[in-house]
């Protein structure tokens, strides 16, 4: 019983200290991610669209974007080349795109929008979490 309670306490710490500003317009998809990335140590930042993720930066520093590349009105591909056009420490802000659409979007075209890394849904909770770790410099 002792290894599963020492188990449980180190993956809740995995994420902890980090804050992921998470840009998801499906709202059980949002919930999902939340849980994943809260059950992991994460505090999350939410936003449901490219322009309410901007106005979120302009309040709060961030350290990994999440983000769905597929939004309404302005997708996560425009979110991206926002950020990477700001002045300041927002521009190197590591992100990861994700998306269904493989048809509509691929993972290249994610990546050179300025995304660091590209995942499909349905999501491998343990591989989101890892991609966050690299990405911060915490693995």
């Amino acid at each position: 019983m002792q290894n599963i309670e020492d188990k449980s306490s180190f993956q809740k710490s995995l994420l902890s200290g980090l804050t992921v500003l998470l840009v998801e317009n499906e709202p059980g998809l949002a919930e999902l991610l939340t849980f994943i990335l809260e059950g992991n140590g994460a505090r999350i930042i939410p936003a449901s669209s490219a322009i309410e993720a901007l106005n979120q930066l302009e309040q709060r520093q961030p350290d990994v974007l999440v983000s769905n590349v597929r939004l309404p009105d302005e997708d996560g591909s425009w979110l991206i080349e926002r950020i990477r056009q700001v002045e300041g420490a927002c521009r190197e802000l590591p992100a990861i795109g994700v998306t269904s659409y493989l048809g509509e979007v691929d993972a290249q075209g994610a990546l050179r929008a300025g995304f660091h890394h590209f995942l499909s849904k349905p999501l491998d909770p343990d591989e989101l979490v890892q991609e966050v770790l690299k990405l911060t410099g915490q693995q």
